[in-house]
């Protein structure tokens, strides 16, 4: 590589030959902040990080004179730009630290909505400033990034250690390279499936899947008892619970719990009874049963009106996150019934819903609720 070529007349002709420049200036640049600060222990023990900043564009500057890029086009742009400072146009370097004797932090906003239009490459430089003496890390910014935390907004988990450990990144895990990612504007809702899916496999929820709470300066509702709402409101999410989570019928309550304080902010103390409360069914239209229907038949025969509703192409229910196959169904309607009538046998026996003592139909109950009449 010729000394006097720059980086943009490298990149006219060989991108690789540029991207590996940088690399090879982000290892001069770490190595010159661990020899000076082997030296002397004290110089970087108490820096902020804005002050971190003017430093390390200071020695990229300085280190510039043994590689293409040039100092004067390396600049610092830091406070509400990303990344914090800019070399030759395309290039990147993303400014953190913290006091621990860690590798780990919290990194920046997965939104990136300040991101310069033009740069491609981005290398984060850590400071562990809690060591002695203090130790610095240049690595390309994606391969540190391990996970997605959220306090008021999604923020990316940082790991200088991630590739020594053979541990995945983020984006090796939702399988969207980072470079793709970035530009992608559900960038949000990919990392929510990501983790909503991870969760479920667990019976858990993150507490910010919904979506609105991962949106940036959106408050977080607040959280109320479901014995604090209306009859109205409480059949609407008891017909959800049944489309969303068949299971309710079998008497797993597990993820529909969660679903009702994650994605609906209600925290109910006894689903259960949501459910089974009121005692068996011994009658119908005046008929004796000689075995008694479970009592959340008659729950679900109540609300069947606004599952029907919420069963139209229109809805807006989460199908996708917590029942897929009613998404793309071509009649959601039968689709969900069989769910239905799968819950209801494995839990009560099939021969309790067929009702063929008394020449009904389990279906017909359900669509025609007006013909029927339960008693207990």
């Amino acid at each position: 590589m010729k000394q006097e070529e720059h980086i943009i007349q490298i990149r006219q002709h060989d991108i690789h030959q540029a991207d590996a420049a940088f690399a090879e200036f982000m290892k001069l640049t770490e190595d010159c902040f661990n020899e000076r600060s082997s030296s002397t222990p004290t110089l970087y023990k108490n820096i902020s990080p804005s002050e971190l900043e003017v430093v390390t564009v200071n020695l990229l500057k300085e280190v510039s004179s043994s590689t293409p890029f040039r100092a004067e086009e390396i600049k610092l742009v830091a406070g509400h730009s990303f990344p914090d400072i800019m070399a030759e146009t395309y290039y990147g370097v993303e400014v953190k630290s913290t006091n621990k004797d860690k590798w780990t932090s919290t990194g920046s906003s997965i939104v990136e909505s300040t991101r310069d239009q033009f740069v491609e490459n981005i290398y984060m430089l850590f400071g562990k400033l809690g060591g002695n003496p203090p130790q610095f890390r240049c690595r390309p910014y994606q391969d540190c990034l391990s996970n997605i935390a959220v306090t008021h907004s999604p923020r990316y988990m940082i790991d200088m250690e991630l590739k020594d450990k053979s541990e995945q990144s983020i984006f090796e895990k939702i399988n969207v390279p980072y470079n793709e990612f970035c530009h992608r504007e559900d960038r949000i809702d990919v990392v929510r499936n990501y983790y909503l899916s991870q969760a479920l496999r667990r019976n858990e929820m993150p507490w910010w899947v919904g979506k609105d709470t991962t949106k940036e300066n959106k408050p977080i509702p607040d959280i109320r008892l479901m014995n604090s709402i209306s009859a109205q409101e409480r059949n609407c999410l008891k017909a959800q619970m049944f489309i969303l989570f068949p299971q309710v019928i079998n008497g797993n309550y597990n993820q529909a719990a969660l679903w009702l304080c994650t994605c609906r902010y209600l925290l109910c103390l006894n689903l259960r009874d949501l459910f089974s409360a009121g005692g068996q069914w011994r009658s119908i239209n005046g008929k004796k049963l000689e075995t008694p229907l479970p009592a959340v038949l008659g729950h679900l025969k109540d609300v069947m009106p606004l599952v029907i509703k919420y069963l139209s192409p229109k809805s807006e229910l989460e199908f996708c996150d917590f029942n897929r196959p009613l998404l793309n169904a071509q009649n959601r309607f039968e689709t969900w019934f069989n769910q239905v009538k799968r819950e209801f046998e494995s839990k009560f026996g099939e021969e309790k819903i067929k009702l063929n003592d008394l020449h009904l139909d389990f279906k017909d109950i359900l669509t025609n609720t007006d013909k029927y009449i339960l008693r207990h």
